[in-house]
Parts: C-alpha cells; structure tokens; sequence
C-alpha cells in the first residue's frame, strides 16, 4: 500500500510538472500565470504529503510534512481562486484576497507552532499500526475556522464555474466541466476526511491526482491556452502594425504598442463598444476600412479566432497600407495616361481621315469617269476599315477609363441576331465558308421586345464573328441565341462557333487581354483588341463570357446575359421609330435643298482641311458659308450678322468650342443668342454626344463627317423648313430634344408630336380617374389596395416616358415625381403636383396644335 501511495505522488507530480511545461512554452497571461502559481504550490502540498508519508516516525517529523502541506494549500487554493476568476471573468475584490492571505497567515502560524499550543491541533500522536506510521490528529478551533474558510473559497469557486457555464460555448462548457469536477473531487474528499470516514489515513493525494487529470483534459484536450490566450500571448508587440484582441464578449483583452499610440483612449479590459470611432469604422464595407493618422494611412482587417471549429473572439489588426496606396496611385496614373494618350491617338487621326473621307466623297460624286469612281470605293472601302480600327481603340480606351455610356432601349434580339447575319454572312461566303444562324422559338415572337443596348450587343456579335471568320478556312461560322433560367432569372445566350484553327488551352485567357494574340494566327491582320473589348462590354452590361476550344479543331465563345423584357410603353414609340426608319432606308434619296440658298451657315475650325472639306460637303445645300479658323474670330463674327446655323470644332486653341458656344449664347447684344449651333468633333461616341447636348449644344457631328448625317442635321435645323420647331420652344418643348429621340427626322418628330396631342384628352381622363379612386378610399384600403396605386404608377410611368419622347421635360419630370408618389402611396405629394402637371400638359399640347 505504501509502495501504491509513493507511486500516486510520483504521477501527481509528474502531471503539474507536464501542465507546467505546456504553459511555460508561452508568454504567460495573468491566466497561464495564476495556474502556474497553482500548479508551483500544488507541488509543495504534494510534497508535503510525500513527506508526511515516508517520515511519520515521530510527530515532529509527521509535522515538518504537514506544515509543507498547510503552505502549499494556502498557496494552491488563492491561485486556484485567482485562476477560475480569470478564467470566468469575474471581477474579485482585493480585499477578499488580502483577507484570504490574513487567514492563512494565522493556519500557518498555528501549524508551525503546533506543538506548543492546542488552538489548532488539540492532540497529536503517530500510529504505528496498519499498512504505514501515520500522525493522528485531534481539531482544534483554530483549525475548524479554517476548513469553514478553505471550504467556503471552494464553494466561491464552484459557484463561478457553474455561472459561467451558462454562457459558455460547447467548447468552454466541456471546460469548465472538467475543471469543476476535478476540484468537486478534491472538495468532497476533504469534506468526507473531515467526517472521519478514511479514519487515519490521507486520501487527498489520490483526489489531487484526479483533479490534476481533469485539468490536464480542460487545457490540453480541450486547448485552453491554444488559441485566444496564445493569440494575446504571441502577438507582435512591435513594428508598423496595430493589434487590438477581443474575447467573445468584445472585451479588450490585448493593446500593443503601436494601437496604443494610434488609440491613446483604447484601454485593455475595457469594452470596444467605448471607442465610438473604431465602432464606426468597423461597421463600414470592408474596401472602406481606412484610417489616417499623422500621414499614415491604416487599413483595419478584421479576423476571427476560431477554436475547435467555434469563434471565440476577434483580432483588430491596423496594417500600414501608405505605401501601398501610393503604388496603386502611381499605377492608376500610369493607366489613365495610356488611356488618354489612346484616346489623344484616335482624336488626332480623326482629323486626316476627315479630309481623305471628305474629298474622296466629293470624287464620288463629282466625277464623270467609271474607274476614277471605282478607285474612290476602294479608297472609301479601305477607309471605313480604318475607321473600324481606331474605333477599337477608342473603345478599348473608353473601357480602360470607364467612360463607355451604355443606353437602354427597345430592341428584339431577332433583330441583332438578323443585322449580324447581314453583316457578316457576305465575308465568310467570300472564304467559302457556311454561315449557320440558330434562334430559340421564344426570342422569335414578334410580340415580345427585350431591353438594353443593343448597338453594342451587335458590336460584341460582329467582333466575335469576325474573329470566328478571320481564323477559319474551310468549314463553318455560326451563331446561335437561345434563353435559359438561372437563379430565377431568364438569361439571354449568345454563342459564336467556328471549325477554325483553335486555341492552345494556356492561350485562352490570354486572348481577353488588351493586344492579346494566339501563338498560331501566323499573319492575320489585327490589332488584338476585339476580345478585349468584347469582354469589357459583356461585363460592363453585367454578362460573362467564356470560351471552350480544340487546336486544330474550332472553338465557340458562350456569352451569357440578364434577358430583360421592355415595357408595352417603350415597344410602342420603338415600333413607331421602327416603322419610320425602314420607310426612310426603303425611300432613301438624296436630298434636294431648294430653299438653302438664302441661309448663312458660319463654321469655325482651325484646321484648313476640315473647312475644305465642310465646305465642299455643303456646296449642293446652295447655302451660304463662311469660315472662321478660332473661336474668338467666330464670336466677333456673332456680333456682326446673324446666322442660320453655326458648325463650332470642338478642339481649337486659345478658345474652344465649347468656351465659343457659351460666349455666343451670352452675348445679350449679339445676333445669333437663338441660333442653333452643331458641335463638331473628333470625339465619338455616345458620352461625347450626351456631353455636348447637355452643354446645349442643337447637336452633334463627329469626324470624319458622315456627308449624309450633316444634310440630315441641316434639315432639322435650318429655319426655312423646320420654323415651326422654335414655336414650340415657348410652351415647354425642347425640340432639339426630341428630335434627338427621334434620329433627327423631323417628319417622324411632327409625327409623334400629333399622336402626342391626339391621346391628350383621353390619357387625362384615365389618370384623374385613378386619382379620384384613391382619393374616395379610406386610408388602410387605399394603402392596401395594390392593383389601384400599381394602374396609377404604371399610367404615370407611360406618361412620363411620352413626354419625355417629344421634348416636354417639365411635363416628363411631373409625371416621374407622380410615379414616385404612388410607389410610396404619397396621396398628399399627387395632389401637391397634379395641378401642376395638368397645366403644363396643356401648355405642351396648345404649342402642338398652334404650331
């Protein structure tokens, strides 16, 4: 039995001193350091009972092991206290640890001194009989005071574990298990010493062992020291780099040195809610997680402690991110500089072409001699490619710089699908290839009308399929458009397939990149920018697109986008433009402008070739014109006669076009405050005609002029046909807007203002019956009642886009703010601006009819 007990000693220490080695691998924490203290002392009481075992020949050597014991006890037990308060972070009193130490100051006293009084042992002596010599003991007061004491701290202790079980994870749960039924052990081992039920001997050494075994589980098994506290424990104290670590509860459980300079206000042990400036920024998207402090830009980052698969805290870090900034500043720099040197590159060549363009027109038209004209078509042939090709670049940089405008509109797919077919059946026929069109059943009904740019759709279509042809020699071309669900949303399908020569799989994300080229397309022309462009348009209209291919075999190209249906509304002003735009290429002759003669057109650009050429272009519109090369020798010109339309370039020195246009438009004394003046530029594009209409320009011509567009916009403009126009600028309608909306055909735009007027008075009526339905309603009904405010909402929306369509934007903006009433059921905003709107509807419709 001896030898069993020795042994238990031996295990027992053998496991503090294995604990110990496991929290002394790391930095201690007030945590880690109050269980090494338990375990240092827990050694000495296990000693002390090794001692009381081996040498209990006499009561005095029996005693030298029990005072060892009553000092390791004191000792383990306040550790153990300051340990499970640590542990369950609860908040103990000093004084509760001084009065701890006071107590156990008098248990030592009395212990050492044992033998002279009876205050804390009544009667000592050994046994001699049994399995080993032991001390027997009689209690004293002094002793009986301090096991109610030692037992109360045990109950403080099992108290905590138990209330913070509660609001504990699983993990923590499994901990405090362990941990409470180790000491429970112990506890109730000495309760049942006490009661006299081991008689003599002294089991506390087997019941130590055990709750050093629960111990070792709670750390070792279950990592208590492995993850949050071995975070605070091993994180950087030093460098550029800020740390704050916060438990479960968001309380502050580390500041290094670097966030306390940052954060002089942060505090460990306080909460982090406290700090209203860290709160702010934490709750912000993660790309808006920066700081500054003293020039110093601080990206925050936000980590979850995870432990045994459970989060179980969060690290604050602030990373320095300055010189990271300023790389990525001088990078977008260096980007926009190519873009705008790209864009400077396709302006500038802009400029010769109009000039070759221009007067290799006026051969075509002048020349009396069939080959001279045929060499012109070549000329004009090999200038549209041109064209094409800076074009490509143009794009490509507006891409770059995100300036491409993307606009929405009316169109059936069947259509693109149909004007691609046209474009490029005729090139792979030429190679003798077979073109294959393939179109669902459902994107062929003639009833249904998608919306989006379609312009660009069939501009991404044609590079695919002039890709698909350029690197195909024999075999096929073909594009097929199909509709799928995904997420339950309907996705339009375009693919473009070919039996081409293929690309090498290393290749195929190469091909996506600005000037990027296969390794095997030998000496075909191009400049590698149509997949580029292809895919930054697909992504700029929110579609992806991919491509699957075999070398030597083909490859298809699988472009996917949001399929989105147009409104009844919207179809039918397309189809009326529709109809008129077929009428118009189907009768398409060139114009005869008998009334210009008696027009003074003035065109001011600084570049003699452009007058040339502009001069040539207009000379059978019998007008009248007179160039400028500045634009302060157009403004003088203003203030000296009155003319029928003004042709400003945009890039002249000094003075530009748009600076020219306002100085004009300005001049109170001048002559020409009304006159319609076109902006003339080699900036094309959309964005570039929203631009110069938005500065008020009548309209926009880019270069290299179209010969046809320019006799167009001199149609709308000149006053000797379209007097009518400036009418019904006074009762509301900006007519160089809705010419705009009609392609600049002022027959179509007489022609949608008539209807306009037409529907007046039965469009009226229906929309005061809605309202006056939701006025009679009581309040819940009429709130509740979404069919009603949803016929209110969608004839406000009709109306809106109507007058938008004929140039009426007060009107179109009234009915756009009743459109937002209704969808917020805002009964008081609809009868606070309907009055409004009814009266400037009849405005618009009055100048309609006293055209």
């Amino acid at each position: 039995m001896l030898l069993f007990l020795e042994t238990v000693n031996i295990i027992a220490i053998l496991l503090m001193l294995f604990i110990l080695a496991v929290i002394l691998r790391q930095q201690p924490s007030k945590t880690q350091t109050a269980f090494v203290l338990y375990n240092v002392f827990t050694i000495v009481f296990v000693m002390g009972i090794h001692l009381e075992l081996i040498h209990s020949d006499t009561v005095g050597e029996a005693l030298a092991g029990l005072c060892v014991q009553y000092v390791g006890q004191a000792g383990l037990l306040m550790s153990l206290l300051w340990f499970v308060s640590e542990f369950v972070k609860f908040f103990i009193p000093v004084w509760i640890y001084v009065l701890y130490a006071i107590c156990d100051t008098f248990v030592i006293v009395g212990i050492f001194t044992a033998q002279k009084h009876h205050f804390f042992y009544s009667s000592m002596k050994i046994l001699t009989d049994g399995m080993y010599n032991r001390i027997e003991v009689g209690h004293g007061i002094l002793w009986h005071l301090h096991f109610i004491f030692l037992f109360s701290i045990v109950l403080i202790i099992l108290f905590l574990c138990a209330v913070r079980y509660k609001k504990s994870t699983a993990i923590q749960k499994k901990r405090i298990m362990y941990i409470a039924i180790g000491i429970g052990t112990l506890s109730g081992t000495l309760a049942l010493k006490t009661a006299g039920l081991f008689g003599s001997y002294n089991p506390i050494v087997i019941a130590m062992t055990f709750a050093m075994f629960c111990m070792m589980m709670a750390i070792v098994r279950y990592s208590y020291f492995g993850s949050l506290h071995a975070a605070v424990d091993n994180a950087f104290n030093h460098g550029n780099e800020g740390l704050v670590i916060l438990d479960s509860d968001d309380i502050i459980v580390f500041v290094n040195n670097r966030m306390a300079k940052l954060f002089p206000d942060i505090h460990k042990g306080a909460t982090i809610n406290g700090c209203q400036e860290l709160m702010e920024l934490m709750k912000k998207e993660s790309n808006e997680h920066l700081i500054q402090r003293n020039g110093t830009f601080y990206e925050l980052r936000i980590e979850d402690i995870i432990e045994q698969g459970e989060k179980n805290g969060r690290m604050l870090w602030f990373v320095d991110q300055t010189q990271a900034l300023l790389t990525m500043q001088k990078l977008k720099e260096a980007d926009e500089a190519k873009t705008q040197f790209l864009m400077r590159v396709s302006h500038e060549l802009r400029t010769p072409m109009n000039t070759m363009l221009g007067m290799n027109e006026m051969i075509l038209r002048e020349s009396k001699e069939e080959e001279i004209k045929n060499y012109a078509k070549e000329v004009a042939s090999a200038g549209a490619h041109m064209m094409l090709l800076i074009d490509e670049v143009l794009n490509a940089s507006r891409l770059e710089s995100g300036t491409l405008v993307l606009t929405k509109s009316p169109y059936q797919i069947s259509e693109v699908i149909a004007e691609a077919e046209k474009l490029m059946r005729s090139q792979a026929e030429k190679k003798g290839l077979t073109f294959i069109t393939e179109l669902d059943n459902s994107l062929m009904d003639v009833n249904k009308f998608q919306i989006g740019d379609s312009a660009y759709i069939l501009l991404m279509l044609t590079n695919l399929l002039s890709n698909a042809i350029k690197y195909t020699d024999s075999g096929f071309v073909a594009l097929k458009a199909e509709t799928r669900i995904k997420a339950e949303n309907n996705q339009l399908i375009l693919s473009v397939s070919d039996s081409g020569i293929g690309i090498q799989e290393d290749e195929q994300k190469q091909i996506f990149e600005n000037f990027g080229r296969g390794s095997n397309t030998g000496s075909k022309d191009g400049m590698g920018l149509g997949l580029a462009i292809v895919k930054k348009l697909i992504e700029a209209m929110g579609g992806i697109i991919t491509v699957k291919s075999t070398l030597g075999k083909g490859s298809v190209f699988t472009v996917s986008l949001a399929l989105e249906e147009a409104s009844k509304e919207e179809v039918a002003v397309w189809k009326k433009k529709e109809q008129k735009n077929k009428e118009h290429e189907t009768h398409k002759k060139m114009p005869n402008f008998p009334d210009f003669h008696a027009n003074i057109i003035l065109v001011a650009d600084d570049n003699e070739h452009n007058l040339m050429v502009l001069k040539h272009l207009l000379k059978r519109t019998k007008a009248v014109i007179e160039t400028v090369t500045d634009g302060s020798a157009a403004v003088k010109a203003c203030t000296l006669k009155k003319y029928d339309l003004i042709l400003l370039d945009h890039m002249m020195p000094r003075m530009d076009g748009i600076t020219t246009f306002h100085k004009i438009k300005q001049d109170t004394t001048g002559k020409n405050q009304d006159t319609k003046i076109i902006a003339l530029t080699a900036n094309a594009g959309k964005e570039a005609e929203q631009m110069y209409l938005a500065e008020g320009f009548a309209g926009y011509l880019a270069k290299p002029v179209d010969p046809e567009k320019l006799e167009q916009l001199l149609a709308c403009c000149l006053s000797s046909k379209n007097d009518w126009l400036d009418k019904l600028e006074h009762n509301g309608i900006h007519t160089h807007e809705g010419l705009r909306y009609a392609d600049m055909d002022a027959a179509f735009y007489h022609e949608l203002l008539t209807f306009f007027a037409k529907q007046q008075e039965k469009q009226q009526q229906e929309l005061d019956h809605i309202r006056q339905n939701i006025i009679r309603q009581n309040d819940v009904w009429a709130v509740e009642n979404n069919s009603l405010w949803n016929e209110w909402i969608v004839c406000c929306h009709k109306l809106k886009g109507e007058a938008k369509g004929i140039g009426a934007l007060v009107l179109s903006e009234y009915f756009y703010q009743m459109e937002l009433a209704g969808k917020t059921r805002n009964r008081e905003k609809i009868e606070e601006i309907y009055l409004s709107a009814i009266e400037e509807w009849k405005k618009a419709v009055d100048g309609i009819y006293c055209r």
